[in-house]
């Protein structure tokens, strides 16, 4: 049988996550220590754009996997899009 693939910060893959996902999450968990520094490290470390890597990630946080793999990373990226998309003034839904 094959050894699971480790992740940099988290330990074997998690089922339903790719090794990017879970290095997308990670990423995303930590703080940028400079301008321009989390664009230069998605370039680097993933080889995507900084739009493909946000366009990845909005759909990733409404998966269950994510949110087993980073949960109070995935809520709080849910409930900062969520305060996006509301429009001041429209009654909300619910």
């Amino acid at each position: 049988m094959d050894e699971p693939v480790e992740s940099e910060a988290k330990g074997p893959l998690k089922a339903g996550l790719s090794a990017l996902d879970q290095a997308m999450l990670d990423l995303e968990a930590r703080s940028s220590q400079r301008p321009g520094a989390k664009q230069e490290t998605i370039r680097s470390t993933l080889h995507m754009t900084s739009a493909q890597f946000y366009q990845r990630l909005n759909a990733l946080i409404d998966t269950e996997a994510a949110l087993a793999y980073a949960p109070m990373l995935v809520r709080r990226l849910r409930a900062s899009r969520e305060g996006r998309l509301r429009v001041p003034g429209r009654p909300t839904s619910g």
